[in-house]
This record gives C-alpha cells, structure tokens and sequence, in this order.
C-alpha cells in the first residue's frame, strides 16, 4: 500500500462540536503537520499526471455550468444550493422536515502542512419552496473529511468520520450540535476516497453503511469483533448495538437504496457493472480471498457514484421505479430501468437525464427531494483521483460546490407531510404513499414513538394490516409490521404467519423479504427453543416455492443456520438448500446455494455433512453439494454413488466432472480407473479433460496414472483410431511425467493422423529415454512444417535450452513464425530461460517483421525486459522506438487536438495492437486493463500519450501487477484477483485467469504494467495522434459515448481457413451452425456506435458464382419465455436459430423458452457493404458470445 493513500490524524480530531483547549489545537496542528509533510514529500516525488495538462480551466460560475447542460426534454434544472452556503459536498440525507443534511470535506484529499482540518456537516432549508435554499446552518465543523451523514430526526445526525462513526445531536434548539458519542471506532483509513460512506436508513431500522476496497476495519462490539477486509456494507441495528456485515466486496461502492421490499441495490464508483443487486452475504469482486463472485446487472457501464429510487407523483409515470447514478467521470447524471427477474433484477440503462462538456461538473451524490423533485450534489472540481494527481495540485478546486435540483415543469410537485403531527394511524396509512421517500420517514417517526410506546405503535399497525384483511395491500402491510417488530425486537410467530401466508398467495416477491426478516428474529431468541425451531421450519418449507427470489432466501439462510445449535437444523438446512437446487437456478441462486453448502459442511470438518441424507432421489443434486464444497470428504460421497449399479446415467456425467474438482489424489485415481476401465466413450475424453484441467489448476495427479494409461493405450490399434481419445491421453502423458506408454506411443506414431500427431509428439517429447530423444530430433528435419513445429515445441517444453536455435529458424521463416513466436513467449515463462535465449538471438539478426511479431507475442504474455531488449537489438529496432520528450509530447498533443477521432478508432481497432483484447470500451472488449468507456471524460490528452508511450510509467489503481516464481520453475504475471490461504487467482496479460497453488509459490515481487512499451512504435506519429485524439473523446463526445440503446456490442466471427472454405463448399452454409470442429471463431466487438463493420470480418467464396460471404454468430439470454426480437438488415442476411435455419424476419417474433439461444448470421458482402446494429429487445439480455 503506497504512504500516500494514507489518512493522518489524532483520536482527538473528532471533537470538533466545542471549543477545544489550545494546547489540544497547538498538538494536533503539529501532528497534522508532520504528516502532511510527509505525504506531500512523497506526492511532490511524483510528477502530475492524469489530468495535469488541464489548462482551460472553467470560472466557478453556476449560471454558465447550468447553460452548457443537456437536460431530458421533460425536465428542467435549477441551482438549489452553491457557495459559499455549500461547499465540496460529499454525501447528503433529506430529514423529515424536508431540510437537506451534508457532508462536506474543504481538506479532501489530504490536509496540507499547518492546516486545521474543519471540514462541516451543513444542513440546507428552502423554508419558502421556491427550490432554492434561504437557510444554511453549521451542524457541526472540526471534522476530518467526513464521507457520510444520515439525519436522525431534525435535531440528530450519524456521520462517517474518518476511522469512526460518530452521533451528535443539538439538544438545545440552535441548529448545532452540542454532544457527540462516538458510535464505533476502528475503521480503516489507508485510502481518502474508500473510508467508510454512504450512509442510508433501511426499512428494517438499521442504519447501512459502506467501506471500500482498502480499508480494513476491526471494530469492537458487545457482540465480539466485527471485521471487514476491503469493500462492503455493514448494517447496524441503533436499538441493540448490533453491527454485522452485510455483504461483501466491490471497488468503491458509492451508492445504496432500498426498494419497496426492503431489496438492497448498490452502485460501484470504481468499476464497470452499473447496477448490482445485493443480498445477505453477497460477495462481490476484490473480497479478500474469494474465490467466487457476483456480477452486477450491467457489466461494462462505467462506474457509478450515488443512488436514488424515482418514486412520488411529480417524477414522470415511465420513470417511476427507474434508479438514477452519477457517472462523475464523464460528468452525466444516468437513468436505469430495473425490474424483477428470476431471483434479482434486470437493468437497463436509459438516455441521461443530464449531460454536459463542462468539465468541473462531478455528480456524486443524488437524493429523491421533499418535492418529489431530483437533487444532485455536484462536488464541481476540474481535477479527480487523488492517486494520479498531486494533492497539492494548484488547479484542485477547495471551495466551491453546488446542490442542482431536477424538477418537472407542467407536473405537480408532491405533497409533504408533517410527520410528526401526524397521528400513529395516519402515519401507518403513509407507508403506502407512492413516494418511497414518504414512506420510509413515516417508519422512522414510527420508530420513535415506538421507543417510548412500543406496545402502542404495535397495536396500530397491526390495527391498519387488518383492516385489509383480505385487499391486496395486505401482503405489504404485513411485511410493514415484521419490519416494525425488528425495530423493537419483538418476535411474533402469528405475524409471521400471517405476513408469510398472504405474501405466499399473492405470489409476492415480498415473500424473500419476510423470510428475511423472520429469520433475522431469531437474534431475539434461545437457539434452542421452540420459537427458533418454529422460525427454521418457516423459512425451509419455502425452499419449494414458485418465486426464485423466495427460494434465493431459503439458500441464504441454509448458509447462515451453519453452526446454530443442533445437528437436526444442520441437517434441515441442509435439505432445504439441496431442494432449492433441484429447481431451476439462475445465477444468484447457484452463488447462494454454493455459498451456503460450503458453510454447512464447515461446521464439522472431521465428516461430510453430505452423508446426514439420502441422496438415491437426488444423484444431480449430489453433483452439485460435491462440486460446491469441493473436498474429499464430500468426493468420496459421490464418488460412492458412482461405483453403484442403480446410478442414474444422466448423473454420471455430473458426478464425475465434481467429483474430480473435489477429491484427492487417490480418488482422482479412483476416477481415472474407472475412465480407463472401459472402453473409450464419447464422454471419455470429456473426462479426460477434466483430470487434466485439475492437475493445471493445483497440480494434483491421480494415483497410479501410469498404471492406468499403460492400460489405455495397450491396445496400439484401437488408441491410435480414436483421435479424440489418442490425443487427450497424449496430453495427459506429457502433463503427468508418464513413462510406461512410452513404447505404445512410440509404435503409435507412424499410426496416428495428422489430427492427433502434435500432441503425440508432445507426449514422445516428455520422455527421457535416448530412443525418444532421437525420434523428435529426427523430426525436427521433417518436410512437414507442422510436424517441423510439433517437434520445436516438445523440445522446448523438456529439454528447452537444446531448442533455442529450432526455434529461432521457426520465427525467421514467415510460414511458421507465428508459431515460433508462440513457442519464445512460452519459454520466457521460466526460470533462467529468458536470459539464456537473449543471449542465443545475440548470435542472430532477424528482419524488422519478425522482430515485431516476437515482440508482440512476448509481451502478449507478460513480456521480459531483457529479452524484450535483445530481441530489438536482433531486428535493430531501437531506431523505430517512440522516445517521449517534452519536444514530442507537444508535438504530439498539437496534432491530436487536429487529430481525426474516427481515424484513431480504425487504428485502436488493428488487430497487431492488441487494444481490443485487452481493454473494453463499454460492454466491449478484453478484460486485462481498465475500460475506457469514459477516459475522455477523467483524463486529459498528456496522460493518455504518456500511458501509450510507457505505460510502466505510472500504473493505475487495480491495475498493478505481481510476478510469481514457483517450485517447478514457472515465472507467472499478472493482476490478482484473489488470494486466500490455498490459492491465487491471476489475470494474465492474454485475458485468462490461472490458479497458482499458495505452497508452490518461491518468490514474490512486484510486476509492471501489463501494456507492453513498445506496443505503438510501429505508428507514425499522425497515426499515434489520431488515436490520441479518439481516446481524449471516449465519452466525453456525443459522437463517442456508448449509446444506452439495448444492442450487441459482441459477436465471434467465422475464421477464415481453406478446410473451413472447403467443408462449406462441399456440403452447405448450414455446417457452419452445426457445431463442426473444422469452424473456428474469432471475437469481434463493435464500434462505439454499435456497428459491426464487414470488412472486419473474413469473406468466404462457397462456388465461384456465388457472392463473397462472411459469418457471425452470438448467444442470447432470453430473461422469460415469450416473444424475443432481434432486429437485424434482413436482405443481405440468412439466420440459424439454436443450429436451424430461420428467416431474418422471424427472428423479431420468435417465441422463445428461457435461457441461452445461438444465433448464426451469414452475410452477403455485395449488399451489406454499409455498417449495422444488432439491436435487442427488452425480453433479451446479458449477451455474450459463445
């Protein structure tokens, strides 16, 4: 963790409500001091970048900002609150009494030498409703960047300071607070922008809050130590003192509310999934040491900061449920719809409701208004990131902030009560008013007479849920009174009853919130009572239920009973999470059911809670508890089932595929005689596979697979007439160090077909002998260039320094360089080998060409310094190498700002660069380096050029890298992922993810950037400019911003080969939707725009009169069965449909079921010469290609 992330200050530096004593001030200057100094010694260290060549920088004036806006045509927009009433809002919470309460931070992001922090809670009143303020007031100052403020009442507030949260309240009437109790204490502070933030009330009466990716809280309760490693929400309840966690992971999740079930949606500020939906124990990305996690609902939409619900009658009726965020980067305020499906949510993004150039507008925070009316908190500053530019940077802006106010003329604003002259009746008939917001102050006035009169305002709500006994509220209310019973943690099994039975039979998705909430009872009772025992079989019986999101529920708390007292609760949970597998799951559910099986089987780790039930009904369900905890005790229960007689044979297939992620290595030689047992089927080498994929994640080989293959391939014949069976086993011969096929395989290879022959030569290379040896040298002299390189690289991968100069020919002749090139960037991989072969192409020159096409292979994998520096010496390519002075960055950046952004488009998109493969724009695109959805809108043209140039230069947050070194010699770089105590997951610079087993770990050290330097040296310098130029207007420029139109933004297209070609040819276009071997696809993602060009795909000549043809194919997730449409050019185009020929046309009513379809399209170059979309419709989502 870099010193600079780091927060200074004292425990005293929360006291800022009274005056302090001046030898306390006189202290903590000091100490403030010193540790600004020390950080603005490192960050001066550091020369600005990111947004350093920002020179146009705008007047602070709210009247120009509000006249360059682009606002939806429904709606108009008004400056509620500016400086110096506001200033640098962070976070802000409407009260009761419609008065606006926020978080403000001047100091942001480090206090400077000598400075004083006095950051404020400032509280904003429109006393007349004109929808601008005329009252501000101080709360509270002294305080040290407070990142959250949630009002608790008029006269009280919780604030997120620093490493506490704090309470203070204003017990004398004047508007400030004059008390202060520190809440918790213990909260990381490694990272200004990641403390703890985003304070909300949920319906439950707990308050909510968040904590980002680095910071690590331990944080002391009557209930023990509570801790969170990074992101997450924690949940606290005021009444009991009770903190947990609620859920985990996320970058820097700067955004929460509550829909009207109580369901917890959640914006990530620093990552690309737009929306996600989070529930009790959700883990998502970065969650230290997770192994799996969740997406959110809009992968590839940039990142996100604050979150509101449109309710209430002034907002427009087709936005009413829609979620508004900030996208701060790229200075829009965004709209999503979201709707249920299946056990959570479908989002899709809207036009914005606003959009503007100007560059100091960042929305950060956004709040549904007394009025009905939308407020955002523009923390307006043309500089960001306090990790890529100075603290001190002249051009940050300190003082000025604003509050804008989005109305809706010709609509009436909505009505405001006073809460707290209502009477506790009327108040109960306010939870059903159509603003969110109304609803949830109502609770919160319940909640305080309930303090004083709980069996009062029991008895009223319970009095209103009845009065609808048999309406179609009735579902709700009674939700509304579980809810009201957590506040004051009563537990009331005829509520229970009643709220599970009516939100049962109206089919309600309210029916998860109220297991949720039942099951949340149980913190009020003995774990072993008749009450707990009443609660358990509540929420269980629903594991059956029609509702997926119910069932979602039954999972989660299967998870959570792990470890309460008794085995039979064990045991029930684990009945009910194995019924809810049974059933059809999406993704959530197959997260929770994991989750939860995991945990159940934790309880006791000397047995397999698999062996407390019977599973002869349940074999695929078994598959699926073996496959989720995923150790021995659970393989050898399945492995059991598959030695029976009676086994179900659509089990087998599941039962082995887990069985071989979970067991050891002696049930891995289980598995493997079993496979070998027999004849080769056509699952076999499917399985075979399997073992293999096993052994390359945590080098675990079965027992006896020498024994065991010996036995395979006993049979010369037969093993080298089964090309699919003959080469998977070749693999596991070179993958598992087997000698005693040595002889067979041998006999075999004069037998085998070309189809097989490289991975048999694979495998006659891994064996020691002096006959084996002499065979792969011998055909290293073959006419056959394929056999030629199948030798070169079996010798490279066992003997490799003997194949330096094999593989060096291969990269100097151009038919097998790509090859050659492959096999270079392999043995750069590991240990010593880079440096020897830097020392062997010493000896050699290559042409600028090969030269170029190694390098690009090399650092496709991670690269090498040295080598990378022989390799340019070799093809004398120093000369070609784009130096970056302060002469060619002017240079440079004059021609950018002519520069044509379309050209640079075409250019980002060649295939040699590798941008697309690496990074997304959007949906679109690799996943290795950050998206650049809204680069233009976050960085100025000087940091995008010297992160072209030398990317190593300065690395972005997330973005480092580590370079491992294992017991068996491999060197592996990339981007972790995650870490726990048995393994590593790494990004690599190809866009896969390896497991590196923690044990085999030697060495550890930082890596570079997984852009490789060099990568641009063969553009001119107007081509260099140009893509500069296209990246500085990536979602800064109507032109280039991702649209929010439901379209495929990525297809695969057909590779072209002469089998390919000829198997067309030969038989008809319909082969290429039939799954056959010969077609090999390739991705291809859209422009900006959406549009797929031809001329980026590959053409096919079927006969010679007809037109010249190319291929895409996609997959769709139709959401719910019913009508999808797609909506596509139909002339030049023909369509198959999940492998059946179907007209264009019926594609935009075809009738669907649920789940995944594929689409094969071939197009007619001749008449589609122009670019096209493939648009969606709303039925259709979460597309990817195969």
């Amino acid at each position: 963790m870099m010193m600079s992330r780091y927060l200074f200050r004292t425990d005293a530096t929360a006291i800022g409500v009274t005056n302090p004593p001046r030898n306390f001030l006189m202290a903590r200057k000091f100490v403030m001091a010193t540790a600004a100094w020390i950080v603005s010694v490192i960050a001066i260290s550091s020369t600005l970048y990111a947004q350093r060549d920002l020179t146009d920088i705008p007047q602070p004036d709210p009247v120009a900002e509000s006249e360059v806006m682009r606002v939806d045509e429904s709606a108009a927009v008004n400056l509620y609150a500016a400086d110096p009433q506001i200033r640098k809002p962070i976070q802000m919470n409407f009260d009761a009494s419609g008065a606006l309460w926020v978080a403000t931070s001047e100091v942001y992001p480090q206090v400077k030498p000598g400075e004083f922090a006095d950051d404020k809670i400032v509280v904003l009143r429109d006393t007349d409703g004109d929808g601008e303020i005329d009252q501000s007031t101080t709360f509270a100052d002294g305080l040290l960047i407070p990142t959250g403020v949630v009002p608790d009442g008029e006269h009280a507030a919780y604030v997120a300071d620093s490493t506490q949260l704090l309470h203070f309240e204003d017990t004398d009437g004047d508007g400030r607070a004059d008390k202060r109790r520190v809440i918790f204490s213990g909260f990381g502070t490694e990272d200004t922008h990641h403390l703890l933030h985003t304070l909300r009330w949920g319906p439950d009466g707990c308050l909510y809050f968040n904590q980002s990716i680095y910071i690590h809280s331990h944080i002391d309760t009557a209930y023990g130590t509570r801790h969170l490693e990074g992101g997450g929400i924690w949940r606290y309840r005021p009444s009991t003192g009770r903190l947990e966690v609620f859920c985990k992971g996320f970058i820097n999740p700067w955004g929460h509310v509550f829909d009207e079930n109580g369901e917890s949606l959640v914006t990530d500020g620093a990552y690309f999934d737009g929306i996600n939906f989070a529930f009790p124990d959700a883990v998502f990305v970065t969650s230290p040491g997770a192994t799996r996690w969740l997406s959110g609902l809009n992968p590839g939409s940039p990142k996100h900061c604050g979150l509101a619900i449109l309710s209430g009658t002034h907002v427009p009726s087709q936005w009413h449920g829609n979620l508004v965020t900030n996208d701060f980067r790229s200075h829009r305020v965004c709209r999503f719809d979201v709707t249920p499906s299946l056990s959570g949510f479908r989002s899709q993004q809207q036009p914005e409701i606003i959009t503007t150039s100007h560059v100091a507008f960042r929305p950060i925070d956004v709040r549904m208004g007394p009025d009905g009316a939308i407020y955002v908190a523009d923390w307006y500053n043309p500089i960001i990131q306090h990790g890529e530019v100075d603290f001190r940077d002249e051009r940050r802006d300190r003082k000025h902030g604003r509050i804008w106010r989005v109305a809706f003329p010709g609509r009436p604003l909505d009505p405001w009560p006073e809460f707290s002259k209502q009477s506790t009746a009327a108040l109960c008939g306010l939870l059903e008013d159509p603003s969110l917001d109304v609803r949830q102050f109502a609770r919160e006035e319940l909640w305080r007479r309930a303090a004083s009169d709980s069996s009062g305002v029991l008895a009223a709500i319970r009095a209103w849920r009845d009065s609808d006994s048999a309406g179609p509220t009735l579902a709700g209310r009674a939700l509304e009174v579980l809810w009201m019973n957590e506040v004051v943690s009563e537990v009331n099994l005829d509520d229970a009853k009643i709220a599970v039975r009516t939100n049962s039979e109206s089919k309600s998705r309210g029916l998860a919130a109220v297991l949720r909430s039942v099951w949340r009872s149980r913190e009020n009772v003995a774990a072993d009572s008749d009450v707990m025992r009443a609660i358990t079989e509540m929420v269980f019986a629903q594991a059956n239920a029609t509702d997926p999101r119910t069932r979602l529920e039954v999972a989660i708390v299967a998870g959570q009973a792990a470890g309460s007292a008794g085995q039979a609760l064990g045991r029930d949970a684990l009945s009910a999470v194995v019924n809810v597998a049974g059933q059809p799951i999406d993704s959530n559910l197959d997260f929770a059911i994991w989750q939860s099986l995991r945990a159940l089987d934790a309880v006791d780790p000397s047995t397999s809670i698999l062996q407390q039930i019977d599973w002869d009904s349940k074999q695929s369900e078994l598959a699926t508890a073996v496959l989720a905890i995923a150790n021995p005790r659970a393989a050898k229960v399945g492995l059991e089932m598959l030695q029976r007689d009676d086994i179900n044979h659509v089990a087998v297939n599941e039962l082995f595929l887990a069985v071989t992620k979970a067991g050891d290595s002696n049930q891995l030689g289980q598995l493997l005689n079993l496979l070998t047992h027999n004849p080769p089927s056509s699952l076999s080498h499917e399985w075979m596979r399997a073992l293999l994929e096993r052994t390359k994640a945590d080098a675990t080989v079965p027992v006896d697979a020498n024994q065991a293959i010996a036995k395979a391939v006993a049979d010369v014949e037969t093993f080298a007439s089964n090309p699919d069976w003959c080469t998977v086993v070749c693999q596991a011969v070179s993958l598992w160090k087997l000698s005693d096929a040595e002889t067979a395989l041998l006999e075999a290879l004069p037998k085998t077909t070309a189809e097989t022959r490289t991975a048999l030569i694979q495998a006659i290379g891994s064996f020691a002998s002096d006959k084996a040896k002499q065979t792969i040298d011998e055909l290293l002299r073959a006419d056959d260039m394929e056999t030629r390189v199948a030798a070169t690289r079996a010798i490279a991968a066992h003997r490799p320094q003997a194949s330096f100069s094999a593989v060096i020919e291969l990269v100097k002749r151009s038919e097998t360089r790509e090859q050659g090139a492959s096999i270079v960037a392999e043995l750069a991989k590991r240990k010593g080998l880079p440096e020897a072969l830097a020392v062997e192409l010493g000896k050699h020159s290559l042409d600028a060409d090969a030269a170029s096409q190694l390098l690009r292979h090399l650092r496709s994998r991670g690269g090498h310094t040295g080598l990378e520096e022989a390799i340019r010496r070799s093809g004398k390519l120093e000369d070609l190498a784009w130096k970056l002075t302060p002469e060619f960055s002017a240079e440079t950046l004059a021609l950018a700002k002519q520069g044509s952004p379309s050209n640079g488009e075409r250019i980002y998109r060649r295939e040699k660069l590798q941008c697309i493969e690496c990074h997304a724009i959007g949906t679109a695109g690799g996943l290795v380096g950050p998206n650049l959805i809204s680069i233009g809108g976050s960085s100025q043209p000087d940091y995008i050029l010297e992160s072209l140039i030398a990317p190593n230069a300065k690395l972005k947050e997330g973005y480092t890298t580590t370079q491992f070194l294992t017991d068996d010699g491999r060197v592996i770089s990339g981007i972790v992922l995650t870490k726990n105590d048995k393994a590593v997951q790494v990004r690599l610079a190809d866009g896969t993810v390896t497991s590196i087993v923690v044990d085999s770990i030697e060495e550890e050290s930082p890596g570079k950037s997984l852009m490789p330097e060099g990568l641009l040296d063969n553009l001119t310098q107007g081509e260099l400019a140009d893509l500069v130029a296209f990246l500085s207007v990536l979602g800064r420029s109507a032109e280039f911003t991702v649209s929010t139109q439901p379209i495929l933004r990525n297809v695969e297209t057909l590779i072209y080969s002469d089998e390919a070609n000829h198997k067309i040819n030969r038989t008809s276009t319909d082969a290429v939707a039939s799954g056959d071997a010969v077609m090999k696809w390739r991705p291809l993602t859209s422009h900006v725009d959406g549009t797929f060009w031809v001329d980026e795909m590959d053409a096919f000549k079927q006969h010679q009169n007809t037109p010249s043809t190319s291929f895409v194919r996609f997959q769709v997730n139709v959401l719910s069965d019913g009508a999808m449409k797609i909506e596509l050019p139909g002339e030049a185009m023909k369509a198959w449909l999940d492998g059946k020929p179907t007209p264009v046309a019926a594609l935009r009513t075809a009738k669907l079921t649920q789940g995944t379809h594929t689409i094969v399209l071939s197009i007619d170059r001749t008449l589609q010469t122009a670019p096209f979309t493939i648009a969606l419709s709303e039925n259709v989502g979460a597309v990817q290609a195969p």
